[in-house]
């Protein structure tokens, strides 16, 4: 008979029992001294269960590989579903077959020292998963018919029982393996404060720790497309992965996650993608799998209901086991509870990025009510207070100097009011814009006609440089010609005498591009980031000289983005300022 070894460390031990007294139970019916069970764990054949009148010694227990039964079976001659071992002509299997018997019976059909009758035990798929085996038959002949039909049910039923067995045995470590995994991210996740990185960065040890492997990879969905820090192996180190590896589990992971399947990639293998996938995609796979070399890889996609989160990775070296099917729907059920810590910590960031808002919407209001309280109390004081004085003085010419004051103070206040006005309709959602042809051209020309005087006088050059005649824009032309005027307003106003603003438009693709250039006295990095801001006025003191209401290029924004459109700027302190206003050319 095969090597028995019994180590299967099986965690019930009435699977044993029934296993060992179904032995016992084949050699007392069926008619034989000495009968084994062994099953296949892994690589190995593991005998479970053996009946003898001796016991064998510690050589007769070492173990064989699981191969041993293409050996066997080459040189065994079926018997139904059964296989005989002609010990008389077969003396090939030293090392692999258990003498119990030393000298052969007499006749022509006894049983031989070296005969030997197994039935391969096998699953629904045919694989082989023990090896029933009997050996010195009560008789000392070799089975006729009826015992042959005997022991063939026998090896039935045990096929049956083994197959029970290790399928009850997967689903308890699957189970076991889980729950532990499992337990040890939760715990891990509800350690975090609820960020994204914190739960990528507390996870890793007990991912590493609870599925024994050498690195870890958690790839997360943002609202850009995808984040997550480098691999880590198991003490840590981060490992930069290639950009195609992660865009391979962006791509990968919806069609893993609807299917509920797990990537499993062994050294010389492809892995197990999915059908159905784009051939740019497979080549991009394999790709990203070369590139990890011959590592053991198990990645599923992370999840909570019908949305993809992320994908996590695991690795083991190649002398590592293999994943298991049991280690593979643990990590698939691992899947939903990251999914769910991810959830969570998504929730939190936009709870925390709404709260931020709101705090900044807050602050914001607070300046605009200030500033506005503020840019209008002075005017209205000046107005009060030259009235006063008319009142007092009559038509003297001391009176006309204060009606001029008085006049200029009206001034202003009508200009943060006009500013005000049209920055509250160009800024809401329910006043649509009702969008008709605007030659560009012809906005920039009046622009120069109205703003070359004041150019001229401040000693600045003004120069306007239009390319081609299909300049055309659909818009509102008066918000068109107000979004540029304030951009040229502007560049007039913070450029120093001698300097030079210029005014360009063309055509590039479908936009029309309208550039203003100064050379004037540039803004800072720190203004830039807010200077889009409504009522935002620059910290430089030659900037705050000039009077302003902080509302221009808020109304610039608006007038941009409600045409569909964009404006950006490039500035240096000290070096000039440029913006650039771009807008969807019209359709003819």
């Amino acid at each position: 008979m095969l090597h028995p070894r019994d180590r299967t460390g099986w965690s019930d031990s009435s699977a044993r029992d029934v296993l060992q007294l179904m032995v016992e139970s084949v050699a007392e019916l069926v008619g034989f001294r000495v009968a084994a069970l062994s099953v296949v764990i892994g690589d190995e054949l593991v005998t479970t269960a053996y009946t003898g009148p001796q016991e064998l010694d510690e050589d007769a227990w070492a173990s064989d590989p699981a191969a041993v039964l293409e050996e066997v079976l080459e040189v065994a001659e079926p018997r139904g579903r059964l296989h005989f071992i002609d010990g008389e002509r077969q003396h090939d299997l030293a090392g692999h077959w258990i003498v119990t018997l030393e000298e052969p019976g007499k006749g022509p059909d006894a049983w031989h020292p070296l005969d030997g009758l197994l039935a391969v035990l096998r699953d629904d798929d045919e694989a082989p998963v023990g090896v029933l085996s009997v050996d010195q038959p009560v008789s000392g002949r070799r089975p006729g018919p009826e015992q042959l039909r005997l022991l063939e049910r026998y090896a039935a039923q045990a096929e049956r029982a083994v197959v029970t067995t290790l399928e009850r045995e997967a689903l308890l470590a699957r189970v076991e393996h889980a729950e532990r995994a499992r337990g040890l991210v939760r715990s891990a996740a509800l350690g975090t404060d609820g960020t994204l990185e914190d739960v990528v960065e507390s996870t890793h040890r007990p991912l590493v720790e609870g599925f024994a492997a050498s690195a870890s990879w958690v790839q997360v969905a943002d609202g850009d497309g995808t984040a997550g820090g480098p691999a880590r192996l198991r003490d840590g180190t981060p490992v930069t992965l290639p950009d195609v590896v992660g865009e391979v589990a962006r791509r990968i992971a919806p069609t893993l996650w609807a299917r509920q399947e797990a990537l499993v990639v062994d050294p010389g293998r492809d892995g197990d993608l999915p059908a159905g996938l784009e051939p740019e995609l497979v080549e991009a796979a394999r790709e990203g799998l070369a590139w990890l070399g011959p590592a053991r890889l198990l990645g599923v996609p992370l999840g909570a209901g019908p949305k993809v989160l992320g994908f996590l990775v695991l690795t083991r070296r190649p002398g590592d086991p293999a994943w298991s099917p049991a280690e593979t729907a643990a990590a698939l059920e691992l899947g939903h509870d990251l999914g769910a810590a991810l959830a969570t910590a998504y929730a939190l960031e936009r709870e925390r990025r709404v709260v931020h808002e709101l705090q900044e919407l807050a602050e914001e209001r607070a300046r605009l009510v200030a500033t506005l309280t503020h840019e209008l109390r002075t005017p209205l004081t000046v107005v009060a207070g030259n009235l006063e004085m008319l009142e007092d003085l009559g038509t003297s010419p001391e009176a006309q100097r204060h009606h001029t004051a008085l006049a200029r103070g009206t001034e202003r206040m009508q200009q943060i009011v006009d500013d005000m006005l049209l920055l509250a309709r160009v800024s809401d959602p329910t006043h649509p814009l009702v969008a008709r042809d605007v030659d560009v051209a012809l906005v920039v020309a009046d622009l120069q006609a109205l703003i070359a005087p004041t150019a001229l006088a401040e000693g600045l050059a003004l120069v306007v440089d239009v390319e081609g005649d299909d300049l055309v824009v659909a818009g509102d032309h008066d918000e068109v010609d107000r979004a540029l005027g304030n951009l040229v307003s502007n560049a007039v106003k913070y450029t120093g005498r001698g300097g030079t603003v210029r005014v360009s438009a063309r055509r590039e693709r479908d936009r029309v591009v309208i550039e203003v250039r100064d050379d004037g006295i540039g803004i800072s990095d720190d203004d830039q980031r807010r200077l889009f801001r409504a009522f935002y006025r620059s910290s430089n003191p030659a900037a705050l000289r000039q009077p302003g209401t902080g509302l221009g290029l808020v109304t610039v924004a608006h007038i941009a983005e409600r045409h569909g459109g964009s404006v950006t700027l490039r500035s240096e302190l000290g070096a000039g300022t440029v913006f650039t206003l771009g807008l969807p050319a019209a359709h003819c």
